[in-house]
């Protein structure tokens, strides 16, 4: 059996840091009770974390994407491999096209691409003159001279 890395570097340095606290907080406490099992079982588990940050493996990781792969090459549970769960940005993004046509409700009213009266939603306010700026300051609503309407 082959064994390769799979988790990445900053996954592994992550195992490692909690590794050590959970292995510092039970020995510490498995040295003021003894007889308590439990202290005892979270230092084997905080060992292990040691152990899997250290060699880069994780078995519970390489079991998931055996998985995965007898799916059809999906690539992991909703489409994400096991060692892309720190990339967030793939995470955020839909695996499947989104089949909204209009983001508007049913009621609200459409605007006539040839109505000139509203301005365009790519408003810039860097275009503003001066006198327009310190209109909107004082509140002066005339019209045709406030920028935002």
């Amino acid at each position: 059996m082959k064994v390769s890395s799979n988790i990445g570097i900053i996954n592994a340095l992550i195992r490692i840091t909690v590794g050590f606290t959970i292995l510092a907080w039970s020995t510490s406490k498995l040295a003021r009770r003894p007889w308590r099992d439990s202290y005892l079982v979270m230092a084997v588990i905080g060992a292990m974390k040691v152990g899997e940050g250290i060699l880069r493996y994780c078995p519970v990781t390489a079991l998931f994407e055996k998985g995965a792969e007898g799916n059809g090459g999906s690539g992991g549970f909703g489409g994400f491999k096991a060692k892309d769960i720190m990339n967030f940005k793939d995470m955020l993004k839909s695996d499947k096209a989104t089949d909204h046509k209009d983001h508007n409700p049913t009621n609200a009213p459409k605007q006539d691409p040839l109505d000139n009266t509203k301005k365009e939603s790519n408003f810039n306010p860097e275009e503003l003159t001066n006198k327009e700026v310190q209109a909107a300051l004082n509140g002066d609503n005339k019209e045709g001279t406030d920028p935002l309407s």
